[in-house]
């Protein structure tokens, strides 16, 4: 049985959850390996600075870095995590794996331009008008980023639909199969987040398209609605089946 001191012992993992997955397959490797140089391509084009003036200018460029870094890894987390509790290595898997590897790819430079284009307009507006010429052309990289958003957040929501249809062959219990569709179904609440970003971008005045950057507030007053509502079930779930570690 799985205790809540184990669960403790492992990253990502939660009391009632075992674990399927020890090993690293080599799916995963190539996976750690793509996410690895997708942080890479973040800093690929900087240049490195030839005095403190311009470590100072470079240094400005630490916040973007770090709010692209913070969502390579919580999609590198989200991938590690299904294998370590699903550990599926069938061809369904295996292809889902492969279609977030190239959208983690597409999704690295969009990501790098729309949070370096934020930060740049508030601390100088010279330069943010230096990466685009219009504000057309913001619209547009919303829109890619978008896109890109959706895809990822549907390629796990079918990994997790995948996973749920294959609970009598993993022997998912009640509580596993409430957290897997607790996943699926937050996936597809962001990639609905993601749909409102693009809508946004494309139909918008030109004067309000920062209206579509906004729009992704909407993840955390999602995800803290249906946390809170889930948590609550899982925790009754947790109950009736642990009754000695509720």
């Amino acid at each position: 049985m799985f205790s809540r001191s184990a669960a403790k012992k492992k990253l990502g993992a939660q009391s009632g959850f075992r674990w399927r997955g020890s090993d690293i397959s080599r799916v995963e490797s190539l996976s750690d390996a793509v996410f690895g140089f997708s942080v890479a391509l973040l800093i690929v084009s900087s240049e490195v600075p030839h005095n403190f003036d311009e470590f100072l200018i470079k240094l400005r460029d630490f916040v973007p870095f770090a709010a692209c870094f913070m969502q390579l890894m919580s999609v590198w987390y989200l991938h590690y995590q299904f294998y370590r509790r699903y550990n599926l290595q069938d061809l369904r898997s295996t292809v889902l794996t492969m279609a977030l590897l190239f959208l983690v790819l597409f999704y690295t430079y969009p990501l790098k331009f729309v949070f370096l284009s934020w930060w740049l307009s508030i601390v100088s507006m010279e330069e943010a008008r230096s990466i685009f010429r219009s504000l057309e052309q913001l619209r547009e990289m919303y829109e890619i980023y978008a896109v890109g958003y959706i895809a990822v957040m549907i390629v796990f929501a079918l990994m997790y639909d995948y996973a749920y249809r294959s609970r009598a062959k993993l022997q998912l219990t009640e509580l596993e199969i409430w957290d897997t569709l607790h996943v699926r179904r937050e996936m597809l609440l962001f990639s609905s987040v993601g749909v409102v970003a693009f809508l946004l971008a494309m139909f918008v005045p030109i004067e309000l398209i920062f209206l579509s950057g906004i729009s992704y507030a909407l993840l955390g007053i999602i995800s803290s609605i249906h946390g809170g509502w889930s948590g609550k079930r899982r925790r009754e779930i947790h109950s009736r089946v642990f009754p000695s570690t509720a």
